[in-house]
């Protein structure tokens, strides 16, 4: 008590101060009307803005929320297309008629680390093991391809994206129906080429090129890019042609990897038909 009151009485003089100012601020706004409007006009944006950062933060909060939700919706609706079902025929009534069997589901996961500025990028998943995910899966995004499932963790996983080295992608024109190998030169992220595609096909600048669903990689029909310029010499039996790709890699976040649940029984076929 003997401290509080030597603290007090070496401060007497600023604490008398401080109240005299406090009560001379109160008394002039309090009777001039314009400066109390610019400090009630002070007071208002200060909260405003407050209440603006808080806003902001439960948005972001309920917009996270709402596209895992979404993400989990895409996924569902993208294995109910027909590109993601398989046909199984039966006899009725000596009438032949057909059902459909699922064959590829979607894994919703996010890129957490992204390269491509290298001749062999890699992308890296927030989805492992766990998830059900395993090496050789196909990784696409809601404006096209990503890749293939490298390595895989438990929580984790690496992609051998289309902007690699040793990528190669079977995919077809759309309208025309040719199919080729797509591959990336190298130069550009948002560019890839086209080749084995027939000299006498009439090629259409802005054609769209999708999957050929010739493997057990992608379901047919996602879109990887169009047309963008044919870079064949004459004479030449095949076409080359310069693919722009449909998914901007610069942003890319939301990623669904496929799951073929075939694989195992197409695979086994090729081995035996490549023993015959």
């Amino acid at each position: 008590m003997n401290q509080l009151l030597q603290i007090l009485k070496r401060n007497l003089y600023i604490l008398v101060f401080l109240l005299l100012e406090t009560l001379s601020l109160v008394l002039y706004f309090r009777n001039n009307q314009q400066p109390s409007a610019r400090l009630y006009d002070m007071a208002a944006g200060l909260k405003g803005a407050f209440l603006s950062i808080g806003g902001d933060v439960r948005t972001k909060a309920v917009l996270k929320a709402e596209n895992e939700a979404l993400q989990e919706e895409n996924a569902w609706l993208r294995a109910c297309l027909e590109t993601s079902r398989i046909p199984l025929w039966h006899l009725s009534d000596t009438v032949m008629d057909s059902l459909y069997s699922q064959r590829f589901i979607f894994l919703e996961a996010r890129v957490v680390h992204a390269t491509l500025n290298l001749a062999n990028n890699y992308f890296v998943l927030d989805a492992g093991s766990s998830q059900g995910v395993e090496a050789g899966m196909g990784v696409v995004s809601p404006h096209g391809i990503v890749g293939i499932v490298d390595k895989v963790s438990e929580h984790f996983c690496s992609v051998l994206p289309v902007l690699h080295s040793q990528s190669l992608v079977s995919v077809r024109l759309a309208d025309l129906g040719y199919s080729g190998s797509l591959s990336w030169p190298g130069v550009r992220y948002d560019e890839a080429l086209l080749s084995d595609i027939p000299s006498h096909a009439r090629i259409r600048i802005g054609e769209e090129v999708i999957t050929s669903g010739l493997s057990a990689v992608y379901p047919g029909g996602i879109p990887v890019g169009y047309v963008e310029e044919v870079v064949s010499k004459e004479g030449e039996d095949f076409y080359r042609l310069k693919i722009k790709f449909s998914e901007d890699y610069h942003r890319i976040r939301n990623v669904y990897i496929v799951k073929d649940l075939y694989k195992e029984e197409l695979e086994s076929c090729r081995q035996v038909s490549g023993q015959i």
